[in-house]
């Protein structure tokens, strides 16, 4: 079964802006013609692609039918940018998954130098980037996994060690008999969502109790290290985020002999491998530079 391109090219407009009609002026069309084209595609493969809402979603056939349409559109990049006519120059659409705390530090020093391409930055604990990757919603993703996803190519980046930080007056505060299970018991924390346990982890390594602290909800990897200096609470920050607060005494570290060390892998579809090639090297060695060498 064949598929046809425009129609592809229309099914990823939509989820990538989440919109018929935002989708409709990106590609001159009118919002009736895109919707066709859509309904053309969904009676081609059987099923439903597209939920309507408000951000337009994929079903998880949509999902795979939108990583095929990525695929065939980094491959036309690849072999129009390697002929020596005239072609389309029109940056061609990347989604990527990666987690917050390589967002605000390493990750976009990272697409500097690399044009070609539009992203899509889909922003979760890596976890859940892992997922998406594996159900076809992106086409590479920055990982906490162990183990290479099926289908993609496996490159270790390096090491984030978060260490427990927190403002002097806060720690003398709240811990001043040590770090106690009865002091993390009641000492605020602040925590990005509800899916990051690391806090919960350190807790548990330390007093060996499986102890939920109170907590801050914030959204926001960078604002997490500004909460702990604005003194509301302890948090885990990686040590890239850690470092400059450290420095200036912003922050203290809570135990020099107690941290959480997680390993990050690039992970790129096998069929997006040479097209996305540069955009890999270039991963490959900002993390170097940023990230701890795995210890062995």
């Amino acid at each position: 079964m064949r598929l046809d391109f425009k129609q592809l090219v229309a099914l990823a407009a939509v989820l990538r802006t989440g919109s018929f009609e935002t989708a409709a002026a990106e590609l001159c069309l009118t919002s009736s013609a895109l919707s066709q084209r859509i309904r053309q595609l969904e009676s081609r493969v059987g099923a439903v692609l597209i939920v309507r809402s408000k951000p337009c979603v994929a079903t998880p056939e949509g999902h795979r039918v939108h990583r095929y349409a990525q695929e065939i559109a980094l491959q036309e990049h690849e072999m129009l940018s390697g002929l020596d006519i005239a072609a389309d120059r029109s940056l061609v659409p990347v989604s990527i998954a990666l987690n917050p705390d390589s967002m605000v530090t390493w990750f976009l020093s990272a697409l500097d130098g690399v044009p070609g391409y539009l992203y899509t930055l889909k922003i979760d604990n890596s976890e859940s980037g892992a997922g998406m990757l594996k159900k076809g919603s992106v086409v590479a993703a920055v990982t906490f996994e162990e183990k290479g996803i099926q289908g993609c190519d496996f490159y270790p980046l390096g090491t984030v060690r978060y260490l427990p930080v927190a403002r002097q007056d806060f720690y003398d505060r709240w811990f001043a008999d040590g770090l106690t299970a009865k002091a993390f018991s009641q000492a605020p924390a602040l925590t990005f969502n509800q899916y990051d346990r690391l806090q919960i982890r350190l807790v548990e390594l330390i007093t060996g109790q499986n102890i939920t602290p109170p907590t801050h909800f914030m959204a926001d990897a960078r604002a997490l290290g500004e909460a702990a200096a604005a003194g509301l609470g302890w948090v885990m920050l990686p040590h890239m985020l850690a470092a400059p607060l450290l420095a200036d005494g912003s922050v203290i570290n809570m135990s020099d002999a107690h941290f959480i060390d997680s390993d990050l892998n690039w992970q790129v579809s096998r069929a997006s491998r040479e097209v996305l090639a540069p955009l890999t090297c270039s991963i490959r060695k900002t993390a170097e530079q940023w990230l701890l060498k795995k210890a062995e």
